[in-house]
């Protein structure tokens, strides 16, 4: 069975983070997704975030419930891909914190990866916005290499106006940085809802990549979109075909970790979010034997 679990936004919690250790265990949850932030910080990056003051008691909660903790770089601008086209050293400095804390994770599990946006710089072509996102990775590629079991994951993001330019939005982009970069310890983050999101502004484009897509999958991102086509709802709404999707990738080998990357406020739209979030890691979980 792959790693699964959901993201670690202290939203979840909110004051109740034994209780909410207590259902992620009862869940099956073997991963979780630590969105990390250092830094000045303003309210809305608190919520989302777990803060540098937070890392040590947070990891080591979830490591005593037998949870592997994942990466996820910060939303912050300072840490935005783009920021490699004009100012890589002061990227690499935002970085720095994030490598340390996986080089300290990397030993004691299997498999720690570090997910991330594509450059979206709208001043910058889609060239350069590639350039960036791909010198971003071959840094933290180069960086990461020694360490066992760490890796670093280009996320597929959706389409947005007022990004018009943005690296990684669309399976062509993401496969062509990955394949360029061509470092054993990268990959795809392919979220699942965001690049059905993305599907009709692609052409030709089905359910199941083709198999260049699929073998550069190290990490996926799973969550539904409601009648609307807005992202990041409990798995209760049937809006993304994901049998299909990880029974594809299934087939080609064992399936990587698997986040869900259910916001607690989305859920909350639904219902009562710890319920919602329950009710997905159950059909998740009886959706996995049936794979292959």
């Amino acid at each position: 069975m792959p790693l699964l679990g959901n993201s670690g936004s202290p939203r979840w919690h909110d004051g109740r983070f034994e209780d909410y250790l207590d259902l992620l265990e009862a869940s099956g949850a073997t991963l979780v997704e630590l969105p990390l932030h250092h830094g000045p910080f303003d309210e809305r990056t608190a919520r989302v975030h777990v803060l540098e003051s937070d890392w040590d008691k947070i990891i080591a909660a979830y490591r005593d419930r037998g949870i592997a903790v994942q990466l996820h770089a910060s939303l912050d601008p300072r840490f935005a891909s783009e920021r490699w086209h004009g100012e890589p050293e002061a990227l690499r400095r935002e970085y720095e914190p994030l490598l340390r804390l996986l080089a300290e994770l990397a030993p004691e599990q299997a498999v720690t990866t570090l997910v991330l946006h594509g450059a979206a710089d709208p001043a910058l072509t889609p060239a350069e916005n590639e350039r960036a996102t791909l010198g971003l990775l071959d840094w933290l590629a180069e960086r990461l290499a020694p360490l066992p079991g760490a890796r670093v994951a280009l996320e597929l993001t959706a389409r947005k106006p007022h990004y018009p330019t943005a690296a990684a939005t669309d399976r062509a982009s993401v496969l062509r940085i990955i394949e360029t970069l061509a470092a054993p310890n990268a990959g795809i983050c392919w979220d699942l809802a965001h690049d059905l999101q993305n599907a009709a502004a692609e052409p030709g484009w089905t359910p199941v990549p083709d198999h260049a897509f699929l073998r550069q999958v190290r990490h996926i991102h799973l969550h539904d979109l409601d009648h609307a086509g807005v992202a990041h709802f409990p798995l209760v709404l049937g809006g993304v075909p994901y049998p299909k999707q990880l029974g594809a990738l299934a087939r080609l080998g064992p399936l990587p970790p698997i986040t869900m990357e259910i916001r607690w406020r989305c859920a909350a739209r639904l219902g009562d979010p710890w319920s919602l979030l329950a009710d997905s890691y159950r059909r998740v979980e009886e959706e996995l034997p049936r794979l292959g």
